[in-house]
């Protein structure tokens, strides 16, 4: 008799933020959806060579959902988005790697990814703190597994959880759905376009300079700086890094400036950052093709005494900003991560320094209890499972429904 039993199993995810892998099994074959290296400091990894996988589904360009990608086999293919995949090598050229050499398929929103004679995988396009970021409805054996990824509702493409509202996957028979936000108070939550209106605010206020430190692949943040920037009349000045990031997405997404599209963004081209990412370019010619020209174009590079000489212009997005807050009077930084990264030495320098004005601008990538419950309805699972987060038992208490209790490696049959 044929077995027609689907196993699910979260080799990690299941009761903390990162690090999430899952894998699905039906007869001889099986997919994971995400590798994600942990984050903090836990030395304790899904050792993937020892999973037995045909395909790897990315759901975005997060290290702890990507991380253990170096460990997929030359054998074994990996589904991303396009621009996601491009995020990941430039991450890791500038970090002194290569770009990835693995077989790759590139998602696109709601198409079907017919893997064999038993896998279909349905990617939807979520909006996240991060570009191309996917959830995955996956059909095996006449089951229905949707997997949610990382999402959000206040997003910039808060329009992507609308539609999935209102025509979310059907007969679904388990759920298995992020809880970052679990913890925390709904009212915690600004929308960016709030987060865009504080930074305006500190733009026009502040008489010096202004910082950003921010993450260099946030693009909806880096657009809403840069729209802030617009209002107030400052120019946004970003490292090579952080420029090159914005170039891969506005290649697809007409709404993300470029510097060739703009004079209102300056690429710092001196100081020993600048050097530093100007070799990671120049060993990698091919891949940045034509970048460095565009760089080093007229009205595109500034120097930093330019940017000394009338600081009140700018709003500055670099790595290391102590290093030209050192040689300014006073100035503003505007602090746009989490929380708990103020704990990192540079960032505890920043918020003690006599010289900076120091101001918390941020909002979660994540989905609020009230966003997670809307979400949980919407597909009406007949099993929902908890992944990334701390408060997996909270989930009894917040949703409807038949909520399966998992740990790590423990698997559920379908």
């Amino acid at each position: 008799m044929e077995d027609n039993r689907v196993k699910i199993t979260i080799h990690r995810g299941t009761h903390e933020i990162g690090g999430t892998c899952v894998q699905i099994t039906a007869g001889d074959r099986s997919i994971l959806l995400d590798a994600g290296a942990p984050l903090g400091q836990s030395t304790s990894l899904v050792d993937l060579a020892r999973l037995d996988f045909s395909d790897l589904f990315i759901s975005h360009p997060h290290q702890d959902h990507y991380g253990l990608i170096d460990s997929v086999a030359p054998h074994q293919t990996v589904h991303i988005g396009q621009m996601g995949r491009q995020l990941i090598d430039t991450t890791k050229i500038f970090l002194g790697g290569k770009p990835l050499d693995k077989a790759f398929s590139y998602l696109k929103n709601r198409e079907w990814v017919v893997l064999n004679d038993s896998f279909k995988v349905m990617p939807y396009l979520m909006d996240h703190s991060c570009v191309d970021a996917f959830g995955f409805l996956v059909e095996v054996q006449g089951k229905k597994i949707y997997y949610s990824g990382d999402f959000r509702a206040h997003g910039r493409r808060d329009k992507a959880f609308k539609w999935f509202l209102a025509d979310p996957p059907k007969e679904v028979d388990v759920l298995l759905m992020e809880g970052t936000m679990m913890g925390r108070d709904n009212h915690e939550t600004p929308s960016e376009k709030a987060v865009e209106d504080k930074m305006l605010v500190v733009l026009r206020e502040e008489p010096g300079a202004c910082f950003l430190v921010s993450s260099g692949q946030h693009v909806d943040r880096l657009c809403a700086a840069f729209r802030a920037c617009l209002r107030s009349g400052r120019t946004l000045v970003l490292d090579m890094y952080t420029a090159f990031v914005l170039r891969v997405v506005s290649r697809q997404m007409r709404s993300v400036p470029d510097i060739n599209a703009t004079d209102r963004i300056r690429v710092l081209v001196d100081g020993k950052t600048a050097g530093g990412h100007y070799e990671r370019i120049k060993g990698n010619q091919e891949f940045f093709a034509g970048f460095v020209k565009d760089v080093f174009a007229k009205g595109t590079q500034i120097k930093l005494d330019e940017l000394l000489a009338e600081p009140s212009k700018y709003l500055v997005k670099v790595s290391k900003p102590m290093r030209i807050i050192e040689r300014l009077d006073r100035c503003s930084v505007i602090y746009s991560l989490w929380s708990g990264y103020l704990e990192e030495v540079e960032n505890q320098e920043l918020l003690h320094s006599p010289k900076v004005r120091f101001h918390e601008i941020h909002t979660s990538g994540h989905a609020t209890r009230d966003d997670l419950k809307k979400f949980a309805n919407a597909v009406k699972p007949k099993k929902l499972v908890a992944i990334h987060t701390e408060y997996p038992a909270d989930y009894t208490k917040i949703f409807a429904g038949h909520i399966e209790p998992l740990a790590d490696g423990q698997p559920l049959i379908i």
